[in-house]
């Protein structure tokens, strides 16, 4: 008879700050850097991100990912990691949509015993260091996400299967 199957490692989805954050890259937000444009109708806020995508040919592009709803909101089935050696990435929910970060490291493979999960929410963006370990994009409900990423003649994704089982659920309102 085959052994029963564990229960998948849950992984509580936490705030999104840039101390938070750090370790895996930048908040994207209005910073320190403000001033009013526009007659005093707008206020700008310049360098909320830095990216890092020349190397080897790269330039900055920028694409809108749209998803679907996928299944239960309960929880977030884990699958995959995936890195970027040559480049930053850069995600900004557009509207009131929502998503997950989901980081596992930055060493030669993802590390399943150190997943952190950030719920990203509107009015916030993030920036991943080149080499951080990441989910595929995941979404909380059908959404539209401004990426900038690295965009070159050389494919630069590496993605690694799970090992373990894993999900990321939110937490409660």
């Amino acid at each position: 008879m085959p052994a029963p199957e564990a229960a998948p490692r849950v992984i509580l989805a936490q705030a999104l700050t840039h101390e938070a954050f750090a370790a895996y890259g930048a908040l994207i937000a209005p910073g320190q850097s403000e001033r009013d444009i526009n007659f005093g109708t707008t206020r700008r806020y310049d360098d909320v991100a830095s990216l890092d995508v020349d190397d080897e040919g790269g330039r900055a592009c920028v694409a809108i990912f749209r998803t679907q709803a996928q299944g239960d909101a309960a929880a977030y089935p884990l699958c995959a990691f995936e890195r970027h050696r040559l480049g930053s990435q850069s995600f900004i929910p557009l509207g009131a949509s929502r998503c997950l970060a989901v980081l596992a490291g930055d060493g030669e493979r993802p590390d399943e015993s150190a997943i952190a999960a950030f719920v990203i929410g509107p009015g916030q963006g993030v920036t991943l260091r080149r080499g951080v370990w990441h989910h595929p994009l995941i979404t909380l409900g059908a959404a539209d996400v401004l990426v900038i990423e690295r965009a070159a003649a050389q494919v630069d994704c590496e993605v690694v299967m799970m090992a373990t089982q894993a999900q990321v659920k939110l937490p409660a309102a």
